[in-house]
């Protein structure tokens, strides 16, 4: 089941708002408003009627909401930290931003996007007025909204767009409003610059009073910090972007054609009609772009007081998490390896046992051609080898030869250098053969043998020396 995620934008003229249906797949776009302000009404009257409408209209109960704020009670510092940690960064911005602030850093809500340099980490802070913030939560609080995620309205738009072109080229982004235009200077997808500037009288003055605005700010950033930014294309959205993108000339900026940006309307995870006359005004892009950072899990700034989003805890303690996560998976790796080692070592014990038992039953039964579990058929051929010979009688004596056998090996003990290479099992008698150390290892043999109960008596057939004379070859005769 999907979830539910709710763009609002909030301007000093309009409310805009996009709710999507998200999913593992995507998202489906459910609907969209624009809420226009009332200007007569006091205080926040408008404002809040305007959110009124909005909940009426697209009943978001149960949405993750994601809010962008105007950029008029905001400020952007640019400054570099000789250091990487994410949380130590946090600890000490308002200490280091608190000479250059116009009021108290109790009053202030920070957060920042940092960039590697070769010594630490150059910051952009985004640094807004906590009672500004309070006055657009409490009235979302009042219709049970509550954002997880709080940011400059076109910082979203900037984040999504650098997605979708995916290039490291230098351009800028410019978030139109009605009464000041916001532009983000964009390098290799991180946002460097921020700054906002009053909007003039339409058409082409815009444009000149921009450019003369642009260079003077290029120019202090990269007299302040380094930072040389040279942008190849000027972007626009937000619901002037026409002031900047219309006119019977191409329109440019610092010599760079203004094109208006409408790629995020065919965002590739994302279905749903954008074309209608409400779409096509550019005036819910931005919201579909808050709505977007939540649905797809982008990273970025969030002044939002509970801090409870996943993007907020992956920046404080991406460190720890990104160590944690290397040490359990090499633990993890360590003990499948030792288990894999064990296992294939046991299977190479196996199969060495059972190439050796296959060779042993080849060689025993060589007339077996079919060997499917060699060690169960040797048991096999071991028990019906036992059966003819074991139990093998002979019909005048019924002495078995592995009572011989075993009388045999019981009356000759190891310690005489008896030699045997010859026994021919007859119907009442045993001829054996071999060779002894002297004549008297035969005499010997001979009284011992005769001493057992199967045998009646024992003849010496024959005992003479060797070609070697050094050992005596005899023959007995043992009769049952």
């Amino acid at each position: 089941m999907g979830r539910k995620v709710l763009g609002l934008e909030i301007r000093e003229t309009a409310v805009t708002a996009v709710l999507l249906e998200c999913g593992f797949k995507g998202c489906t776009l459910l609907d969209q408003l624009f809420a226009p302000i009332i200007p007569d009404d006091e205080g926040d009257d408008g404002l809040a009627k305007a959110i009124d409408f909005l909940v009426e209209r697209l009943k978001p109960v149960g949405a993750t909401c994601v809010l962008g704020v105007p950029t008029s009670f905001l400020s952007f510092r640019n400054l570099s930290v000789p250091f990487n940690d994410q949380k130590k960064i946090r600890q000490m911005l308002p200490f280091e931003l608190e000479a250059s602030l116009p009021v108290p850093v109790e009053e202030l809500v920070f957060d920042f996007e940092a960039v590697k340099n070769e010594n630490g980490q150059d910051l952009l802070a985004f640094i807004a007025e906590k009672e500004k913030l309070h006055r657009y939560l409490a009235l979302l609080e009042a219709v049970n909204l509550h954002p997880v995620q709080i940011m400059p309205a076109g910082y979203a738009a900037t984040r999504v767009v650098a997605g979708m072109m995916k290039h490291d080229n230098d351009y800028l982004f410019i978030d139109t409003g009605e009464k000041q235009h916001t532009i983000y200077a964009i390098s290799s997808g991180h946002v460097r610059m921020v700054r906002t500037f009053p909007v003039g009288a339409g058409g082409y003055p815009v444009l000149r009073s921009l450019e003369t605005a642009v260079k003077r700010t290029l120019a202090a950033l990269s007299d302040s910090t380094g930072i040389t930014f040279n942008p190849w294309m000027v972007y626009a959205m937000g619901p002037k972007s026409d002031l900047l993108t219309s006119g019977k000339e191409a329109p440019r900026l610092l010599g760079i054609p203004v094109n208006a940006v409408e790629v995020i309307r065919t965002f590739p995870r994302m279905t749903g009609v954008t074309n209608t006359p409400q779409w096509i005004s550019g005036r819910l892009d931005i919201a579909l772009a808050l709505a977007l950072m939540e649905s797809e899990s982008i990273g970025g700034i969030n002044f939002s007081t509970q801090r409870t989003t996943l993007q907020y805890y992956w920046g404080e303690y991406r460190k720890s998490i990104l160590v944690s996560a290397v040490m359990v998976f090499l633990v993890v790796v360590a003990l499948l390896a030792g288990q894999f080692t064990r296992v294939n070592a046991k299977e190479r014990q196996l199969a060495d046992l059972n190439n050796r038992i296959e060779t042993v039953f080849k060689d025993t039964f060589p007339e077996v051609s079919r060997i499917v579990d060699p060690l169960q058929q040797m048991k096999v051929k071991i028990m019906e080898a036992g059966k003819d010979a074991g139990g093998m009688a002979f019909s005048a004596s019924h002495v078995r030869v592995i009572d011989i056998l075993d009388t045999l090996s019981r009356k000759i003990p190891a310690s005489l250098d008896v030699a045997m290479n010859r026994m021919v099992v007859g119907m009442d008698n045993v001829m054996i053969s071999g060779d002894t150390l002297n004549f008297n290892t035969v005499d010997d043999m001979k009284g011992r043998l005769e001493g057992s109960e199967i045998f009646k008596s024992v003849t010496i057939s024959s005992a003479d020396l060797d070609k070697s004379g050094k050992r005596v070859r005899f023959k007995l005769r043992l009769d049952f």
